[in-house]
């Protein structure tokens, strides 16, 4: 299914490309802040208040809040006024890159919309919003969003603290380990936690495979893995390790372009995880209800993989999404453009490349080696 700038603007994370045309207002006039003003000026405005938030609150009820106005001088009409006027860059692979790491970066699953989110869902701001949708999509540096995986251009990150490449010998006992740990932690949170979903409880947010398995994004122009730059909740780490990805024979990868290709993966393959997310999905998307994710285990039996696709997680990532009548599921804690794999046919590359961020420029650099930094094991 094509990316439509209405479906790019259907998803939490697709109309936080807002970024786009501030980035724009930048790259036109570093010093001009008329557009990044007025959208924080308004976002502010629409911060949510409590625990797990700032301060101030959005003058629209959110999840059953109070409410109270910093200041009406700028809201969204005058953002949507502002957005409108602004010119819009050329959008180049540099640019987006950015960008799109910037809206990685913004995902929070464990707590309220930012005010952010509020301006760019609010109704006001939808037609300036188009406008920017419209460009991005008419570019040839979006096209590869909606593509499914590139089976001959893939790379494994391994980060200096997590587990990266060197994961993954066994992916069946990884996916049975995980799967008794999901049974364990949903018995567990059904005896301890309340079940008022806006009780100040928090568990495991994320709905990704398990982190053991091997995982592996595109390169850039560069030869920089995508990851590097679209990572959710990153740890700010400086250094990496990547080597390339190959695939025995032809994959069978499960690929979520939309919302509905993830809630029928749910359907068939359904966990529950009511009581363990039902807090923290509560806060993040404002509905209470039954929630259930991908059984991995069950869903390797079949596939070799899954790919969530820029435009899938652009228009999906965040949002909550029906798999039944009393049934939904969110996509979260998912870097864009990401596979993650169930086979042991995969293999490395012997090569390792070493890449150092640039603190000056942001940019990821290749370097013959990173400095203080410990290697993980090649094999």
């Amino acid at each position: 299914m094509d990316l439509t700038p209405d479906a790019l603007l259907d998803g939490p994370r697709g109309r936080r490309l807002l970024e786009f045309a501030m980035a724009s207002e930048r790259r036109a006039d570093p010093s001009s802040t008329v557009l990044s003003g007025a959208v924080h000026q308004a976002a502010t405005a629409l911060e949510p208040e409590g625990e797990h938030r700032g301060r101030l609150v959005s003058r629209w009820p959110v999840f059953g809040s109070s409410v109270r106005v910093l200041s009406s001088a700028v809201g969204p009409k005058e953002v949507s006024r502002v957005l409108d006027a602004t010119n819009l860059a050329e959008p180049t692979e540099d640019l987006l890159r950015f960008v799109l790491g910037d809206v990685a970066a913004f995902a929070r699953y464990w707590q309220e919309p930012e005010g952010e989110d509020h301006l760019a869902a609010s109704a006001e701001l939808r037609g300036a919003a188009l406008r920017v949708a419209h460009h991005l999509l008419e570019s040839p540096q979006t096209t590869w969003w909606n593509q499914d995986v590139r089976l001959m251009d893939q790379a494994c990150v391994q980060w200096p603290d997590i587990p990266g490449y060197d994961q993954s010998s066994e992916p069946a006992r990884v996916l049975s380990d995980w799967r008794a740990e999901q049974q364990a932690l949903e018995l567990r949170a059904r005896r301890d936690r309340p079940e008022d979903p806006r009780a100040s409880y928090g568990g495991f947010w994320w709905s990704r495979p398990p982190e053991n398995l091997r995982r592996s994004t595109a390169r850039f122009s560069d030869h920089a893995p995508a990851v590097l730059y679209f990572f959710e909740d990153s740890f700010g780490w400086e250094t990496a390790h990547t080597r390339r990805l190959w695939v025995s024979g032809v994959p069978s990868v499960y690929e979520i372009r939309t919302a509905q290709d993830w809630a029928v993966l749910c359907e068939r393959f359904p966990l529950e995880v009511t009581a363990e997310k039902r807090h923290d999905w509560f806060r993040t998307t404002g509905r209470a209800g039954k929630w259930v994710i991908p059984d991995w285990e069950a869903v390797s039996k079949v596939y070799d993989g899954v790919h969530l696709s820029i435009a899938g997680y652009l228009r999906s990532a965040g949002r909550a999404i029906p798999v039944a009548a009393d049934t939904a599921s969110v996509i979260a804690g998912w870097n864009p453009g990401e596979t993650w794999w169930f086979t042991a046919e995969t293999s490395l590359g012997p090569e390792v490349t070493h890449w150092q961020l640039d603190e000056e420029s942001l940019h990821w650099r290749e370097v013959a080696s990173c400095a203080g930094d410990e290697l993980p094991p090649a094999g």
